[in-house]
């Protein structure tokens, strides 16, 4: 599995949401009413710059395939990537109180926010810094 991913090229866009889930549809974000025009191409596994360590650069939100398969060959293995990144010996929990702030590392993270803040209203602020290219 690990040397077939090695070599995988997904397609990304910011503006795909197979996931069906409730909470992106309220969400409001600034400057993202064309995000569905602009789509990029990067490695499934990418080595972070810094620790040399592999992670997975494939999500069930913005992979939309796997560069020379289809949409439909795509799926299945997107959906078990996801699976396998979301298993709770991966996942840390924050418990959200007034003034709390998460700061996280996108070439080595993934968000997955749980809509578990009913009645409340949620402000996130996202900062990326040092944009690259993945590799």
């Amino acid at each position: 599995m690990q040397r077939m991913l090695d070599r995988l090229v997904g397609i990304y866009s910011a503006g795909a949401d197979r996931t069906g889930r409730e909470e992106n549809k309220n969400m409001k974000m600034r400057d993202t009413d064309k995000t569905d025009r602009y789509v990029a191409e990067h490695p499934v596994v990418r080595t972070h710059p810094e620790t040399g360590r592999k992670a997975l650069y494939v999500n069930t939100e913005h992979t939309i395939r796997f560069k020379d398969m289809t949409a439909a060959e795509s799926l299945p293995l997107i959906e078990f990537l996801q699976v396998h990144c979301t298993r709770p010996e991966f996942t840390a929990r924050l418990r959200w109180e007034p003034g709390t702030i998460a700061i996280w590392d996108n070439r080595c993270v993934q968000h997955f926010a749980i809509n578990d803040y009913h009645g409340q209203r949620r402000v996130m602020w996202r900062l990326p810094v040092g944009a690259e290219l993945p590799v």
